[in-house]
């Protein structure tokens, strides 16, 4: 049932990373080639790469880690527990990311609304390049990000979320052993 929904997450989040990183990588390819051939950049790259690009990029990317499961946890007091005591731990972890993100959603939101009703921009040039659109990016990222672990949570009261630690040490030396 939440297995699509996980899907559609991921598919949505690596389609606008690998979008936004192939544009960036273009538009900074362009304008390198236009200043060393032409004399001049292209127009607004250093505001489109910090205030889209780079956005996009340093956020886009917390469904994912949430879905795979690779946010920094600190188990060295939890390795062992199982049973109700793992789960209440988990729990609790989830719950206080979920609050976390959805005060993060919520303010971004109330944010982007704002710069979408002024139709914010910055000068470039001689140009006004808007910049309005690049604050919808922070609530996408945090909306998927909390539609992720809303699943989570779900999976652990219906006893699907086994908690079972992964460790990245293993997955290394597997990667070596296969290579």
């Amino acid at each position: 049932m939440l297995k699509p929904i996980e899907t559609a997450v991921a598919r949505i989040s690596m389609v606008l990373g690998g979008v936004v990183l192939l544009a960036m990588m273009l538009q900074v390819v362009i304008d390198v080639f236009m200043r060393a051939f032409l004399g001049a950049g292209f127009p607004a790259t250093a505001d489109l790469v910090g205030k889209y690009y780079m956005v996009a990029v340093s956020v886009l990317p917390l469904a994912m880690t949430e879905l795979k499961r690779r946010h920094i946890e600190a188990t060295v007091f939890t390795e062992k527990l199982t049973g109700w005591p793992l789960r209440a731990v988990l729990l609790l972890g989830l719950t206080v990311f979920g609050a976390v993100l959805a005060v993060l959603l919520w303010g971004s939101t109330v944010e982007a609304l704002s710069k979408t009703a002024r139709r914010v921009y910055v000068e470039a040039g001689t140009m006004r390049f808007p910049t309005w659109p690049s604050y919808w990016i922070l609530p996408v990222s945090f909306g998927l990000a909390l539609l992720v672990n809303v699943i989570r949570l779900i999976e652990l009261f219906t006893g699907r979320f086994a908690g079972a630690q992964h460790d990245p040490l293993d997955e290394l030396e597997s990667l070596k052993e296969n290579a």
